[in-house]
């Protein structure tokens, strides 16, 4: 065999054999790329990082009330609108959800909070395009009456997605529905939060939010900031440090005979 085809045999090889990126981002309260969307929230509802119910770190996402959308990207796209990944190469949306203890529902008790993909389906009226929402709800994915309040689950690559303006009940798979809306399709935002109509008792928590495509994945993690340490505690550190300095110069190695 040629120097060449061993170069190339083993430069697939190394390929095959590499990992898809996997990176997580953690989402602070000062972050501006994730956002409670104004006027998109409805009576006095807010969404906002917390420690009430921390997962994977010190924090989780809070849901409280009617109508929310806590969100990065644009969630009302156009043609033009900056493309977060091309709707071919997306193969899961995921999340990690829990319904607080205290929550009441205008739906049902196990009501959950809803994922939302934004895309552009550039296949929709006859090829001129239009903004559409994949949407996850517990609803229809088996978790009503298999639900306990202040439990966290985790949704899976295989859980339902239904598009707007279409049946409730038609749900498929993100990687489904990439497959089968026209080429030039792309996702243009994320949304996290839930629907109208839940009443401002709802109360709910999310996190770990997972966008999945051919080449990776990226996980919003929402944190808080690692808390700073007192003045106090910082002067005993101090004091420990140059304690421990001051003991090590005393000792003197000894002199050992032979």
């Amino acid at each position: 065999m040629h120097f060449k085809s061993l170069t190339l045999s083993a430069a697939i090889l190394f390929a095959s054999a590499t990992p898809a990126v996997a990176a997580v981002v953690d989402v602070y309260p000062t972050d501006t790329n994730w956002q409670n969307l104004p006027g998109e929230a409805r009576l006095g509802a807010t969404a906002a990082i917390t420690d009430t119910a921390p997962r994977s770190g010190n924090g989780s996402l809070e849901l409280i009330g009617d109508r929310l959308r806590f969100a990065t990207g644009e969630i009302y796209p156009g043609a033009a609108t900056t493309s977060i990944a091309s709707l071919a190469d997306v193969t899961a949306l995921t999340f990690d959800w829990s319904i607080a203890v205290d929550s009441l529902s205008n739906y049902s008790a196990d009501y959950t909070p809803a994922l939302r993909l934004h895309i552009w389906d550039a296949g929709a009226n006859n090829g001129a395009g239009a903004r559409k929402e994949l949407i996850w709800e517990g609803a229809y994915n088996d978790t009503y009456g298999n639900t306990v309040k202040g439990e966290w689950y985790s949704t899976s690559a295989t859980d339902k997605f239904y598009i707007s303006g279409g049946s409730e009940l038609a749900g498929k798979s993100i990687a489904d529905w990439a497959s089968e809306l026209a080429q030039g399709s792309f996702v243009a935002g994320i949304s996290v939060g839930a629907g109208s109509g839940v009443g401002t008792g709802y109360h709910a928590y999310a996190d770990n939010v997972t966008l999945s495509t051919t080449s990776g994945s990226t996980t919003y993690n929402f944190e808080l900031p690692a808390p700073v340490p007192e003045p106090a505690t910082w002067a005993m550190l101090i004091v420990g440090f140059a304690m421990i300095g001051a003991g090590m110069r005393r000792r003197t190695p000894g002199v050992q005979f032979a």
